[in-house]
């Protein structure tokens, strides 16, 4: 096949695949309709249609198998950002990526429509010393295009060993720029307690099992002191471990915490019936990189524990994801289960914060400062506020 036609060929893929994907991603809404049955079966003969005349009329033979798999990974892409179709003879490689790659790079992507971007970079991490940022769009890596590349085998690039340096070609507002990292085994930054016009702000790092246990004696300190304001950070707060996220709520309120649903039934609860560590006034600061656990963590601080959300909406995404064997060996990686905070409600949607920080809430004197910085400090504003209307309230 010359060049030309393959670069047509390659261009027409780019039509189909996202037609079959989106008439079988509509087969599976139309289940969830009241013409159920008859809109599947209209939407699979749609489907069946696009296959056979993409194969009899193509103006070269066309690969059968490539379709449909490109068809299948499109209905993944539709999911969820995080859902993956892995072949039977890649599940070992698979594997050992999901393990290696965010500890190695510090870097957590995601896919929408087949691209892949930058959820959240964690601080400390080889892609912060790479100048990686949250909503960086992965446009190659290592010389390779990404565009129509699965996900995990993006993230197999960065489970390498460590000491290996990554290439990535990045879209940052619109500019391409080339960045590198280079893999290392680091360690997150443990919880830590600072002041900022003194406030204490709880930084916490990565969510694990040990997080609760730090955190402890850090609100115990406060207590002692009889602090009564406190900021919780879970900015760009993206890995962790969704026990975790309970366990450290566990210390701010007791009672219902949340659970995990599946298919509307919950298959697991969380509940406190200890005394909470810390007691006060508490603003949590989140944005579009607070994910999975941190989302949980918030939705008990502001529910239990009486906090008050200030920042961007959050990602929207705290779930259990499960392996599903297809004919043939291969996997389905999907998300099967949704965790909940005290309201019952499954974190499959942004939080809303309380107090929004955004573009459109700056003033015009605000134009220069990131958004980073305007929510720290409306969180801080938001205390300090709080504290002066307590005291005129005393008066």
């Amino acid at each position: 096949m010359n060049r030309s036609r393959s670069l047509f060929l390659s261009a027409s893929l780019v039509v189909l695949l996202p037609v079959a994907s989106g008439v079988l991603w509509s087969a599976v809404a139309a289940q969830r309709s009241d013409d159920g049955e008859d809109s599947l079966y209209k939407y699979l003969s749609i489907f069946s249609e696009v296959f056979s005349l993409a194969r009899s009329s193509y103006v070269d033979e066309t690969d059968s198998d490539a379709l449909l798999g490109g068809a299948l990974e499109g209905v993944t892409d539709a999911l969820d950002p995080f859902s993956n179709l892995v072949s039977a003879d890649a599940l070992a490689d698979y594997e050992a990526t999901q393990a290696l790659a965010v500890r190695r790079s510090g870097l957590l992507l995601a896919r929408d429509r087949g691209i892949a971007y930058v959820v959240a970079v964690e601080e400390g991490s080889p892609a912060a010393a790479g100048g990686l940022e949250r909503g960086d769009v992965v446009a190659g890596v290592d010389g390779a295009d990404t565009r129509g590349m699965a996900l995990w085998r993006i993230e197999q690039k960065l489970a390498g060993a460590p000491g290996q340096t990554v290439a990535l070609r990045v879209l940052r507002h619109g500019e391409t720029e080339e960045r590198s990292l280079t893999l290392a085994d680091f360690a997150a930054p443990a919880p830590r307690l600072e002041e900022v016009r003194g406030v204490p702000l709880l930084r916490l790092g990565r969510l694990t099992a040990e997080t609760a246990a730090a955190v402890r004696p850090l609100l115990v300190e406060l207590a002692a002191k009889e602090r009564d304001k406190l900021a919780v950070d879970l900015r760009d707060l993206a890995i962790g471990d969704v026990d975790a996220a309970y366990g450290v709520g566990a210390l701010f309120a007791t009672g219902e915490l949340g659970a995990l649903e599946r298919r509307g039934e919950v298959v697991r609860h969380f509940r406190s019936t200890a005394e909470p560590v810390w007691k006060g006034e508490l603003a949590v600061l989140v944005d579009g990189g607070t994910l999975g656990a941190a989302e949980v963590l918030a939705a008990i601080l502001r529910d239990a524990a009486g906090g008050e959300l200030v920042g961007t909406t959050t990602f929207g995404w705290a779930g259990e994801r499960s392996f599903l064997e297809l004919s043939g060996g291969a996997k389905l990686h999907l998300t099967t289960a949704f965790y909940c905070g005290p309201d019952g409600e499954p974190v499959s949607g942004g939080l809303e914060p309380g107090v929004e920080v955004n573009e459109l809430s700056r003033s015009f004197g605000e134009r220069e400062r990131s958004l980073d910085e305007l929510i720290l400090e409306r969180g801080i504003e938001l205390l300090l506020a709080d504290g002066a209307d307590a005291a005129r309230a005393a008066a």
